[in-house]
């Protein structure tokens, strides 16, 4: 059901996209489109087709990644966020997606904790700020860390 609809939506693009084989935004929005309708497989081959023309576009190899997570592979989507990172080091979202996947995908606390504080540090206006806080605080918790410990000396 949602794949139908995913297909319906992604029509009119892969229409455009006939006549316009190279272009990475239209390839970009049509893995968008399956990845907002959870298609995850069907989002990552469009966003590979996107990065193989536009290789450092960090916020399609961001969601990428994220796509990967979500299609179960802790391991490609921090590689795939760390090349991100190698293009756009203090990218918020994607620093913000590495925490969750290090810490939920590879129980990795003090990777998670580091990734959240340099989001933190290098966009300190981040809307999501607080939500952020509150992921450091949780995170620590599970590893007996004290809340104003510094990720580099986990655990204190």
């Amino acid at each position: 059901q949602t794949k139908k609809m995913a297909d319906v939506s992604a029509a009119p693009v892969l229409e455009k996209l006939k006549a316009d084989p190279g272009n990475s935004g239209l390839l970009a929005n049509i893995g968008n489109i399956y990845y907002d309708t959870q298609q995850y497989p069907e989002a990552i081959g469009y966003y590979r087709r996107a990065l193989q023309i536009q290789p450092a576009d960090a916020a399609v190899r961001t969601d990428m990644a994220t796509a990967i997570w979500y299609a179960g592979d802790a391991d490609t989507a921090i590689a795939e966020f760390n090349k991100s990172l190698s293009y756009e080091p203090t990218r918020a979202n994607t620093l913000f997606n590495l925490g969750i996947v290090k810490w939920q995908g590879k129980m990795d606390i003090p990777g998670a904790v580091a990734a959240w504080q340099k989001l933190l540090e290098a966009n300190p206006n981040y809307e999501g700020k607080e939500k952020v806080k509150e992921l450091i605080a949780q995170a620590k918790k599970h590893t007996g860390v004290k809340p104003g410990a510094q990720a580099k000396g986990l655990p204190e």
